[in-house]
This record gives C-alpha cells, structure tokens and sequence, in this order.
C-alpha cells in the first residue's frame, strides 16, 4: 500500500496557488502586492508558484536557450511592472522597464556574463535576447516577492500541476512531485502549454515512421531536437508565422551560418554547409509583416465601430455572436475607420475629398461601397485600406514557375520592409493601435459571455491572433531581411498560399515520400521543387487543439470541472479552461469552477511604458475581488463570484469603472512651484467648482508626490493640453523629479505654466477634501487665459480630442 500524498498548508491564512511562473503570474502577484492593504484583511497570504522552469523567465523566457533567439520587442517598449502612467485599478508604485535595468543593473554585471555584455551593447531601439529578458524578468519577480514579504509568503515549486480539484471550500491541486496543495484559489497563469497531438498528427506520424521520415510535430521551437535534421535535407515547414522565424534561425546562423552587407547594403548569407534546404508553405503563402521602425507620437484614434456599446446597438446587449460572422464586419471596418482618419489628418495632401464629406459616407456606407468610397477619396492604392487584400496578398496571382513565385514573395517582403521603415505611412500605425483597442472590447464580450462558444474556443486564438499576428506583431525587420538573404542562397524556399501535406506511398514517388500540394493563389501549382524527406509543423493548432496541462479536476460529475463526453478539459494555451456543468455546457465561465479556477492568461504580458496600456487590467480585476482574501475557510466565500468582496459591490466597482471610461474628460497639467523647484503631474479629474469667485477643483491621488507639496495658499496652475500634446500628458503622468527638464515653461500666478498649453488657469489652494482614495484641490483661480485650438481629451483609456456632432 502506498502512502498518501503529502498535504500542504504552510500557513493558517488564506491561499492563492498560481500554477506558471512567468510573466503573466508577475503581473498578477504584483497587483495582489499593490492592493495589499485593501485585501489582506488582516490575515497572511500564501502564494504557490509552481513551474517546472526557472520563476520569471518561466518556459518561453528561461535563460537555457540560445540568445540567437531574440525578444519580438524593442529593449524600449517592454516592462513588466506598471508605472503611473498605466491606468488600472489600486495603487502604482514606480515601475521599471527593461531599458531602465539595463542601464541600472544589466550593465553592471561582471564582464565574463553574457547578459552583461550584452546589455553595454544594447539601446533602446535594440531587440533583446531572451535569456537577457530572463534575467530582468528574475529582477522583477524578486523584487515584487520583497515587497509581499510583510503580508504574504511566496513560495515557489520546481515542478508540474498535473490535476486541480474543485472543492466546496476551495480547491486541491496536485503537483508531480507527490506534494498536494489545499488552497482557497488557483489561477491559470501559463503562456504556453504542451500540446497533445490530434488525431490527424498521430496518423501523420505512424505513417512518417512506417516509411523512413523524420516527423517534427508543433511544438515550442526552443524543446525541439533539430539535431535530426541532417545538412542538405530537403525540410518541409508548414507556417510561415513567429515560430518558423525561430525555427530558420536555429537551423542557420545556429549552424554556423553567418550574414554580412554587400556594398549595395543587401544582406548575404555565407553558408555553413551544415542547414538543410527549407521549403514553407503557409495558407498566405508569405511571412508576418515586419515590425514598424518609426515613432509614432499619434494620437490613436478612438475606437467608433467596435466598441461594447457599438456593438450592444448593432446586435442587442443579450445575444450570442460569431466572431467570424457577426463581429469581423465590425473589427474591418474600425481598422479601415483609424487608418483613414490618421491618413486624413496627417497626410491631407494625398486626398481627393474634405475629411466631413469622407468621414460621413465612410460611417453611411455599405461593406461595397466602401472600396468605391476609398478609390474616389484616396488616388493612390497604396493609400487604401484593404483588409481582405492584406490579409490574403497571393489571392489571384498567378505564376508559370517556382523561380517567379520565389521572385514575388521576395518583392512583397522587401515592400513590407520598406513600408514598416516609412512614416509617410503612419496609418499602419493607427491601425496597429486601433487593432489592440480591439483586444479590449474583445476581451469585455469573452467576459460577459457574448461569444458563441465555437468562437470562443476556436476563432479567438485562431482567426482572431492569427490576423493580429500577422499586421501587428510581426518579426523585427532584421529577421525579415535574413529570411530574404536565405531565399537567394537558395537555403529558403517558399512554396506558396494554402499548402496541403499529404503523406502517402500510391503513385510513382519514392514509397513514403512526403508529396506536397502547393496552390499560389488560383494559378498552377509551382513545379520543380523536391519531394522532401521530412516535415516540420509551426502552425497552430485550430479546432482539435489538446493542449496538455493539469486537468480542471479527475471526474466531471457533481458540477466539478473536467471533461464531459470526451471535450478537452483545457483551451489552447492563454484562454480559459474550458469546464463542464452538470448538463454538459462546455462554456470556459459556466461552471463552478468559475468561482476559484480563475485564468490569468495576459495579466503579465509586455506592456508598452509610459503608454497607458490596458495589459494589466485582467491583472487587476481578478487580484483586487480574488477569493483569497476576507473569505477564506473560517468564513467562506459568498455565493455568485467567489469574491472576498461582496459581488454586488464587485459588480458595482465594475459598472462604475465602465461608465467612466465612456467619459471624455479633458487633460491638463497641474502645477505648483516649491523652493523655486516646478512640480507637476497630469489629470483629466479636473472640473469648474464656481462663478462668483471662480473656482476649480482637481482630484488628486492620496499618494500623489505633489499633493505632499500643497497646502492652504499654495499656487497651483492649470495648463490645459491642446490635442497635439498627447506626449506631455504622458511625460507628466510618470513618476520622478526631472519632469519638467526640456520643457519650456515659465511663471504665472506663482505657479509653473506650460508655454505650449492650450489654455491656462493660475490658482490659489484654498481647501483640501478628503475623497475615498482621492482628495479634492479647491483653488480659487486668479488668471485665466483661454488660449486657441482643440483640446486634448481621455475617452475610453485613450487620448483624442472633441469633434463636433452634425
């Protein structure tokens, strides 16, 4: 008899257990930490982490793999740690971005570290290796865990969850080392999950080893062995996506392969001799588009046609919607609505009509009429929005050969490359933005459960990441140039758009061969290509994706979580797990599961700084109401969402979140001056109090570095921004001391006055009151100056300006 599985309870208090430890569970222990003085109640925390890699870094960012393997962002857009320029709920500290640990810490390593010396040879507009990513990761990791020390104990496992199940009074999670942890909540936090191969693939491999073949199904590119890919092989790859960049890198300059610049500034490749001949085909038949190369100050444009209440109007608040039917309409037409409006804004010049007239019958027009609208307005191609021709660029192209399809996909790379290098071509940056405002509201309907549960499982990390992929995460341009000098030395061929493999012995091929089926479009089938002998997989999976992980639960039965008739009990990795009810609903939300199997999939994914990004909201809203807290054990949890916090109160805090989201409000610097020293940070809770006197009132965060500087009779100015001044609001909203350093200012009313600002109000402090976690400035205004032009507003977490109705 063997003996039972050891138990853990470390301590007495309420626990939380976060099964991956990368940077998604970051994110969420640094939210538990921020909002610890509202949650704690009083009582210790125990947090698990468990992860079979290294905690930080986890699998996709540990430090044991080659740093030929690059971060897909650059060192200066990437943290992992909010600053005060992240607008989410509860409390933010100073944050610090993986430029500003590079230059405090990374350089500062010894001179026989790898990390170090690539870190003195980075800039911000570097892209990282991962095992240098790793390394802050681990900085951040450990330096939230400091700051939970005097409320709660993180402990971290070296091992796997392979089984959770739900209790009433919580949930049990078993760990592959035998330990069994008794906790009141779990939280999903894996990016990646070990996939099961599907039925088709099991086939696919028996009849690959029957005939001789090597058969590579997907995984992480960074676990497989490629060592059994011999030099010279022909290596049929299916997936042209972030996957298979990895895959062409490991497989050359990971073999000695090398790249230097001809004197016309072409990118060679020198050979090892060592690669296999690459053949990829994908159902576009080209690879992502390159990251963008240029800053882009913007403003984004606010979301119109896609946003929660758009679509409430369009398909009542209540019924359930296909992403693919009902909701892509919607998402082509906001993406074309933000590329033609920074089109019109920025280049006028390139406009056939006046921007009132377009707007009005771009809003009127039908899906048709829409290209008859963008030809009449915009006379050159390259100018218009074509989401269908973008995503599908070999639709109708026809070729005689494998040479001029090779010759075409080449051309098409090198536009691409050229186009992300150009800020003449700023509406791809608008629709960049516009397409992560996107994610937001599609995130809002996957939480109320508006999606079919089809597109939920499938179009969301299918069609949907796919298309994002694809337009706005791309691979650095320096990847793309590579893949270009690897197709002239003839180590890369492209086969082209909707590839088919078909394995089979009929015919007169060589028994076994793996034949290919390759379709460019509507033309002929490209010809002259090899048969090759083994066959990579990087595409994703799609419907019949199994992903392998720790199963919600050993037994459906009893309203617990885990599979019914045979469903998977996990969706691909970053979604909910899906769960079953007694009746057999496989919806990921509808379960009981609901209340303490919680998903953190995006809660610590990278974050632009200083960019007011949503990222973390996810972090936020499942770490402020989590059923750890105020509910644990001794007096359980209420009923409906599992929350410490009543759910009507949750409810309530969301609601009111929404609404006043849905708020324009202008923007404005606030301003005093102490010791002859400018102080200032940036609003938009800022209001008319009163005519006689005139007054105004701004609302300050409790925390606030200056409300510490105000007091009864203090000067305090107003410099309200004009809608191009969107970078001094965020300049402003930062933490520090040097804020106002190279921005010309000078004094009025005794308080610091942006030269630049659209309108001015010189004040004196006359009260402070006390607001919830706010507290209300009263100042009595002493000048007053209008100024000209359009304000600068904050409407649905982003900066815009008013635009008159009619």
């Amino acid at each position: 008899m063997s003996a039972p599985a050891p138990h853990s309870r470390f301590l007495p208090g309420p626990s939380l257990c976060v099964v991956g430890a990368g940077p998604t569970a970051i994110g969420v222990l640094e939210r538990l930490v921020a909002n610890a003085p509202a949650l704690s109640g009083g009582a210790r925390l125990t947090v698990h982490l468990v992860d079979p890699h290294p905690a930080g870094g986890g699998r996709v960012w540990r430090a044991a793999q080659p740093d030929l393997l690059w971060a897909n962002s650059l060192v200066g857009d990437v943290t992992v740690l909010p600053d005060r320029s992240v607008v989410v709920e509860g409390p933010v500290t100073d944050g610090s971005t993986l430029w500003q640990w590079v230059q405090d810490v990374g350089r500062g390593l010894p001179a026989d570290s790898a990390v170090g010396r690539e870190a003195r040879r980075l800039g911000p507009a570097s892209f990282p290796s991962r095992p240098l990513v790793s390394a802050y990761l681990a900085w951040a990791l450990d330096r939230v865990v400091a700051d939970a020390a005097p409320w709660a104990d993180v402990l971290v496992h070296r091992t796997r969850a392979v089984d959770v199940d739900d209790r009433p009074d919580g949930a049990t999670v078993h760990l592959a080392d035998g330990v069994v942890l008794d906790v009141d909540a779990v939280l999903l936090a894996q990016g990646h999950l070990d996939a099961a191969p599907t039925p088709a693939e099991r086939r696919t491999a028996a009849r690959a080893a029957a005939a001789g073949l090597t058969y590579l199904p997907t995984a992480y590119t960074a676990d497989v062995d490629l060592s059994v890919l011999a030099p010279g092989e022909d290596v049929l790859v299916r997936g042209a996506g972030l996957a298979f960049v990895d895959l062409v890198v490991l497989l050359t300059s990971g073999r000695g392969g090398a790249f230097e610049r001809t004197g016309e500034g072409r990118l060679r490749y020198l050979p090892s001799g060592r690669e296999p001949v690459l053949h990829v085909g994908s159902r576009r038949g080209v690879p992502y588009r390159p990251k963008l190369g240029y800053p882009w100050a913007g403003p984004p444009v606010p979301l119109r046609f896609f946003t929660p209440a758009a679509v409430d109007a369009a398909f009542g608040p209540a019924r359930q919607l296909d992403l693919r039917a009902d909701l892509a309409p919607l998402i082509t037409r906001e993406l074309g609505w933000a590329h033609y409006t920074e089109l019109f804004r920025a280049f006028p010049e390139r406009t056939a009509l006046p921007w009132a007239e377009f707007a009005e019958r771009y809003v009127a027009a039908g899906p048709a009429e829409l290209a008859r609208l963008a030809a009449e307005a915009v006379p050159d191609p390259a100018d218009r929005f074509d989401l269908a021709a973008l995503d599908r660029p070999l639709a109708g192209v026809r070729f005689d050969d494998s040479h001029e399809l090779q010759e075409w996909v080449r051309g098409h790379v090198r536009q691409s490359l050229d186009r992300a290098a150009d800020p003449r071509h700023s509406a791809d940056s608008a629709v960049f933005l516009a397409l992560l405002q996107c994610h937001g509201t599609l995130a809002a309907l996957v939480t109320g459960r508006r999606l079919t549960p089809r597109s939920e499982c499938e179009d969301l990390s299918g069609w949907w990441m796919n298309l994002f992929s694809y337009l706005a995460s791309g691979p650095p341009g320096p990847r793309l140039e590579e893949l270009l000098a690897l197709s002239e030395a003839g180590v890369l061929r492209f086969l082209g758009a909707d590839v088919e493999v078909v394995a089979r012995r009929a015919g007169r091929r060589l028994p076994g061969r793996l034949a290919q089926r390759a379709r460019c479009g509507r033309g002929p089938r490209p010809g002259g290509g090899p048969h090759p002998r083994t066959r990579r997989e990087r595409h994703p999976r799609r419907a019949g994706h199994r992903p392998a992980g720790p199963r919600c639960g050993r037994r459906a039965r009893a309203g617990r979580p885990g599979r019914a008739g045979g469903a998977p009990a996990h969706r691909p990795a970053g979604r909910r797990p899906v769960a079953a009810r007694p009746d057999g609903d496989r919806r990921g939300a509808a379960s009981a599961v609901r209340r303490r199997l919680l998903d953190g999939g995006g809660a610590g994914r990278r974050l632009r700084p200083a960019a007011h990004q949503r990222a973390l909201l996810p972090a936020e809203r499942r770490a402020r109401p989590h059923p750890v807290v105020r509910g644990h054990r001794a007096g359980r949890r209420p009923p409906g969402r599992g929350c410490g916090v009543s759910a009507p109160a949750v409810a309530l805090a969301d609601d009111f979140r929404a609404v006043m989201a849905g708020v324009a409000t202008p923007v404005a610097v606030v301003s005093t001056l102490t010791g002859g020293v400018p102080h200032g940070t940036t609003v938009s809770a800022f209001a008319s109090l009163s005519l006689a006197p005139p007054m105004v009132m701004v609302a300050l965060d409790e925390r606030s570095d200056l409300l510490r500087r105000l007091a009864v009779g203090s000067p305090l100015g107003l410099s309200v921004l004009a809608v191009g001044e969107s970078a001094l609001a965020h300049a402003f909203a930062r933490k520090g001391e040097d804020k106002f350093a190279g921005v010309p200012w000078e004094l009025d009313a005794g308080a610091p006055r942006l030269r630049s600002a659209g309108g001015w109000l010189g004040c004196t402090v006359t009260s402070l009151v006390p607001g919830g976690d706010h507290v209300i400035v009263l100042g009595q205004v002493r000048r007053a100056d209008p100024g000209t032009g359009a304000p600068l507003t904050y409407h649905a977490r982003t900066f815009g300006t008013h635009v008159a109705a009619g």
